[in-house]
């Protein structure tokens, strides 16, 4: 048994695969030992290491490694064909279907009855159901992984398919002789985890699918990816038609996955994610490539990933699940193709502002970023202190990216951006009145758009106070609210004779909820607190964005040069006080405010 083994070859134990690493003997144990690393983590007991002897290295990690006897059980293999037909014909072989020309014959042989607790059932409408799974000549999307296959066909399958009989052009019965023969209108295929050990084993299985556009190798540990000159030029010629190639969980170098590559010319998507990949090294890509996936590998920076720069035609970027936390290492920034826009930075290790900023730099045709899930968001804090929400930082993220119109699977709506982009105007004025005026350079230095918002919405209103507040005393635990009555909301009380108050200030602690700060308000004015509605009045203005229907009434047609009509010159941009309404909840009346202290205006609902 142990003359069988050797390094690299792929065995299927108990449904789990592993990949010989050693053959040999142990000192201090009798017999020959196989080490194997598991492709499941979770199996493994060592690092193939024995009394301090290091045997063989684990390639995924350190603990995928055991030693088996040669002589453990094993599962055999399989042929391409015996796969397909146990997956998809699951009859004896004198069932399947072949084609000759137009006329397509089945062999059948006749069904046996089916007893459930003793007593048969009537199959209704089984024939018809095993004569379409046995049609193996229809299939378009074949999903064969892990079933242990290592080639093409088996002779003992020609074999018994021959027995049916081979007739003449105008016989019935035909015998299949190759893979092209049983499925020849195949366009998807799954080959993943099973026992290839040679990259040519999986391209004789695909040189036969002449429709063949998608192709998943997943979990496959090869032991050999080489190829002859002459089987290189063949591959690359025959393999015009495939779109998309899977190469997941290989644990294959980068290089590596680009030969792979490189097979189909036309390749527009490839995926290479779980490879273990720290860095990248320099590597050619098919120059059509499009879509690149590299979720689950170990990558720290964006400079890791840098070779991609040479890929001109790409456009989407999937990173997810890496450890990414910096745009550079070297201090040296440069761009991506403005080509790609649609970039996948979710799950890693993104805690700063200053990477968000620099996005639009590297990539400069970004407009689709997938962020969630980072550190950054998980612990936000304004300038001030107060606890920001997630959803705090995706309109923060959509205010600092001016190109981006989709963030995290969401289109971002005009409203959307409006909101954003006047809410961080918002916080970085409480930053800047929350600072000496000296510091204000470096403030604006960290907050890159502040002028160009400017220009948009107008210049903040700054107001630093001339006080200093212990931030541990009872004052700083307090805001301080000028409730006034709405003009509905006094004449409702004046016509019940109740007193009309005009301005009056109430100081009430930061930790109060919204619906305790109502039963105030209403118990002063003698009304049900849920019947009444808060709304701040932050003294500040915001635009007015006009419809673009509206905006088209003002187009002259004859003025088509550039656009600009005097009657659009000549508008003045509205504007209105921005009001916030303080709705009823638990949440803290200190939460809704910038400062400490606001204008709050009383209305009846």
């Amino acid at each position: 048994m142990v003359e069988s083994m050797y390094i690299g070859k792929r065995l299927s134990i108990k449904g789990e695969l592993c990949t010989v690493r050693y053959v040999g003997q142990i000192p201090g144990t009798k017999g020959d030992w196989i080490g194997v690393e598991w492709d499941d983590p979770s199996k493994g007991k060592h690092s193939g290491e024995h009394d301090g002897i290091k045997y063989f290295e684990c390639i995924k990690h350190q603990t995928t490694g055991s030693f088996i006897r040669p002589n453990r059980p094993t599962e055999d293999s399989r042929s391409f064909i015996e796969a397909l037909r146990k997956k998809y014909a699951s009859e004896p072989v004198d069932h399947v279907s072949f084609v000759k020309g137009e006329k397509v014959q089945h062999v059948e042989k006749p069904s046996k009855p089916i007893f459930i607790s003793g007593k048969e059932v009537e199959e209704v409408g089984f024939d018809k159901i095993r004569r379409q799974l046995a049609d193996l000549q229809g299939l378009r999307i074949v999903i064969l992984d892990g079933l242990c296959i290592t080639r093409p066909e088996s002779r003992s399958f020609r074999q018994s398919i021959s027995r049916l009989g081979s007739k003449s052009e105008t016989g019935d019965a035909v015998s299949p002789s190759d893979v092209k023969d049983v499925c020849p209108k195949v366009t998807e295929l799954d080959l993943s985890r099973n026992l290839f050990e040679e990259w040519r084993e999986v391209l004789t299985i695909c040189e036969q699918l002449g429709n063949l556009r998608n192709l998943r190798v997943d979990g496959t540990r090869f032991r050999d990816i080489s190829l002859s000159d002459e089987e290189s030029q063949h591959f690359t010629s025959i393999f015009t038609k495939m779109r998309n190639l899977s190469l997941d969980d290989n644990l294959l170098s980068w290089q590596e996955i680009t030969t792979l590559a490189d097979t189909f010319s036309n390749l527009q998507s490839l995926s290479a994610s779980n490879n273990t990949f720290n860095r990248l090294e320099d590597g050619i890509l098919p120059e059509n490539l499009t879509s690149l996936t590299l979720e689950n590998n170990n990558f720290r920076s964006l400079d890791d990933i840098s070779p991609l720069k040479s890929c001109k035609k790409l456009q989407k970027l999937i990173l997810k699940n890496n450890d990414i936390s910096e745009t550079t290492t070297t201090g040296n920034t440069s761009s991506f193709p403005p080509t790609l826009t649609d970039i996948d930075l979710s799950y890693n290790a993104i805690e700063t502002w200053s990477f968000i900023d620099s996005l639009q730099e590297v990539f400069p045709g970004l407009t689709s970023l997938k962020i969630a899930h980072n550190p950054l968001f998980i612990s936000l804090h304004s300038a001030d202190g107060k606890a920001l929400s997630a959803e705090d930082g995706y309109m923060l993220t959509i205010a600092r990216l001016a190109q981006l119109k989709a963030l995290n699977h969401s289109a971002i709506s005009a409203k959307e951006r409006l909101n954003s982009e006047t809410y961080y105007l918002s916080l970085i004025a409480t930053e800047l009145a929350s600072e000496p005026e000296s510091n204000a350079p470096s403030i604006l230095a960290r907050h890159r758009r502040y002028k160009e918002l400017c220009e948009e919405y107008g210049e903040v209103n700054v107001t630093r106070s001339t006080s200093t507040i212990n931030p541990n005393s009872l004052q700083a635990r307090l805001v301080t609210l000028h409730f006034h009555c709405s003009s509905s909301l006094a004449e409702k009380l004046s016509s019940e004779g109740k007193y009309v108050e005009g301005m009056y200030t109430q100081e009430i602690p930061k930790a109060y909820p919204v619906y305790a700060v109502l039963g105030i308000v209403g118990k002063r004015l003698g009304m049900q607190p849920m019947g009444l509605r808060l709304v701040w009045e932050t003294g500040e203005w915001d635009p007015v964005r006009e419809d673009k229907r509206e905006v088209d009434e003002y187009w002259d047609t004859e003025s088509e040069g550039d656009g600009e009509g005097e009657g659009a010159q000549g508008k003045e941009e509205k504007r209105v006080f921005r009001e916030v309404e303080i709705v009823a909840g638990t949440r803290h009346i200190g939460m809704w405010f910038d400062g400490n202290e606001a204008n709050v205006r009383v209305e009846a609902k």
